[in-house]
């Protein structure tokens, strides 16, 4: 997978912008705050880090990642949050052809303010343009509203939800709702952004 330009990104009304780049190890404690956050490792499934040296475990392994990227404050350089695309797997647990899954995290101070809604505008961009992908999915459970507006802003439909079991590690007992844009079907109006 080849990877991203540095990119800015008017993220919303008040001009505010954030840029997407790789993620580095000096980004540790900026993770650490996104995985230690219980409200946003329960909405992304996965367990809370519960110090610094596990949230540097988790960042390793998102540094392997190449289409993994931090979103950062130009005017701070502090790591607000991650987006991505992830390998998707068949029915047979092959890598999915030309497909990918997106998948995303945002500190909660930063919530509500327009910066997921461009960057997953942008990664979109970067999947159906530069990788040449044909499908894009991502999932969300059913109360996170703000997920579920991301991703129809961006064209992507629902097409699938199923119902978690009481016993299941993510999402016990709700709902998870699944999502499917298609290289024809996304959102023709991008985020404004400029290349640096």
């Amino acid at each position: 997978m080849g990877g991203i330009k540095m990119l800015m990104l008017t993220a919303t009304a008040a001009n505010e912008e954030v840029k997407l780049r790789p993620f580095v190890a000096d980004d540790a404690a900026d993770y650490y705050e996104l995985v230690k956050n219980h409200e946003i490792a329960a909405n992304a499934g996965f367990t809370p880090a519960n110090n610094l040296v596990e949230a540097q475990f988790l960042l390793k392994r998102q540094l392997g990642l190449p289409g993994v990227f931090a979103l950062e404050l130009p005017s701070t350089g502090k790591v607000i949050g991650s987006v991505g695309l992830y390998e998707r797997m068949n029915a047979y647990g092959e890598p999915a052809v030309k497909q990918m899954d997106l998948g995303y995290i945002l500190n909660v101070t930063y919530w509500h303010r327009g910066f997921m809604t461009a960057a997953v505008h942008r990664i979109q961009q970067y999947a159906f343009d530069e990788l040449q992908l044909h499908r894009l999915t991502a999932s969300c459970l059913a109360p996170n509203t703000a997920s579920k507006i991301i991703l129809e802003h961006a064209g992507f439909r629902q097409y699938d939800a199923v119902t978690h079991p009481a016993y299941a590690q993510f999402g016990a007992g709700q709902t998870e709702l699944f999502y499917e844009c298609l290289a024809s079907e996304g959102d023709e109006s991008r985020a404004t952004r400029k290349i640096i």
